[in-house]
């Protein structure tokens, strides 16, 4: 595996790649990093989770594989590339445990001299780097922070350079890493390279419900993953009417948009004879779809009548098609043959019935 990475590692220096040549890479997450990182594995078998040594920026780590191999086409504005040293050894592990102990460590002290101080941050995790030369702390903080006294005090006890890094509550979330509500990995630790960017105009465009529990992701921001529809959501809004508007639809209706269905592309329609109905996006011409000159919506309806339940519009199936697509899809059931009677039986029944008949004898 070595060697196999130092000849990867060669050809990479001498930029023997040459533009179009598929390439295998996987994604390699280190604790504490903000983001996965892609590594050429050759024609190497690596698994999803599986635990390697790479050159991360705090020098070679122990990181683990969180992406199944994936091919890109190679291009010059990929090198320099980034090769796996090896798979992580039990001694590669247990070395790593003890350099997380030590990083959790300064964070425990960090946080009693925040307390001390009474500084206004909150000490999110450490990262050592510059293979041990140099101590990072992240934290988050409401405004800018002075902490010159708490650098200070950071620097006699750990006797190394230290940096002291705001981030966002995002970042802090993406390092940490975490499970979201649907069960998975967090985007933002997973895959996402750029996240952020979700404005609570996304979450209305896709008519979700505005409640924090169930449109904040584990950072307590808006989730990432309200930006990943609202392009469809867009798209199927541009070939519906708005809400509140008047139109007159393809089967000849007239009257005010009350509500939208955008994924089904339907919309729902008092028109003027104070009648409910819905409709499919077809018939919603666009520009063709004007009120009649000197038409007016009435102002109040006696009765209204709901006729929801049929779509006009809506291409209907053969009855025959349904009753074929039923009988199809129906389980078979085989009728089980009725029972053979076993031999041994039958004969035994039948001296039975010899034996009832047979008179006794007089004595």
């Amino acid at each position: 595996m070595q060697e196999e990475a130092t000849i990867l590692k060669e050809t990479n220096d001498k930029n023997s790649f040459h533009e179009g040549d598929v390439l295998t890479f996987v994604r390699v997450r280190f604790p504490g990093n903000v983001k996965a990182h892609s590594f050429l594995i050759g024609k190497r078998r690596l698994t999803y989770g599986q635990k390697v040594m790479a050159m991360s920026d705090r020098g070679m780590a122990v990181g683990y594989i969180n992406s199944f191999p994936y091919e890109l086409l190679f291009k010059k504005e990929m090198l320099p590339l980034k090769f796996i040293s090896k798979i992580a050894t039990g001694e590669d592990i247990i070395a790593e445990k003890k350099h997380l102990n030590n990083e959790k460590k300064a964070e425990g002290f960090c946080n009693n001299l925040v307390e001390k101080l009474k500084v206004d941050m909150t000490i999110t995790h450490v990262e050592f780097i510059q293979f041990g030369k140099k101590a990072v702390f992240y934290f988050n903080a409401p405004s800018r922070v002075d902490f010159r006294e708490l650098v200070k005090g950071l620097v006699g006890e750990l006797k190394m350079r230290v940096e002291l890094r705001q981030i966002s509550v995002r970042d802090r979330a993406a390092a940490i890493g975490g499970i979201g509500p649907c069960g998975l990995q967090t985007c933002c630790s997973y895959f996402l390279k750029n996240y952020g960017n979700v404005s609570i105009k996304m979450v209305k465009n896709q008519d979700l419900a505005l409640v924090p529990s169930k449109i904040n992701g584990a950072c307590g921001q808006l989730k990432c993953c309200m930006k990943y529809e609202n392009e469809v959501y867009s798209s199927k809004r541009r070939a519906l009417p708005k809400e509140g508007s008047f139109i007159k639809a393809a089967n000849g209706d007239i009257g005010k948009i009350l509500r939208l269905n955008v994924l089904l592309e339907h919309f729902e329609m008092l028109t003027d004879k104070g009648i409910m109905k819905k409709y499919t996006g077809d018939q919603f011409l666009g520009a063709n779809s004007k009120t009649p000159e000197g038409w007016s919506f009435p102002q109040r309806f006696d009765f209204i009548n709901d006729e929801t339940s049929i779509i006009i519009g809506e291409v209907k199936v053969e009855e025959e098609e349904i009753t074929s697509e039923a009988e199809y899809f129906a389980p078979v059931v085989e009728e089980s043959p009725e029972p053979k009677e076993n031999n041994e039986n039958r004969d035994h029944r039948k001296r039975n019935r010899r034996r009832r008949k047979k008179k006794p004898t007089n004595s």
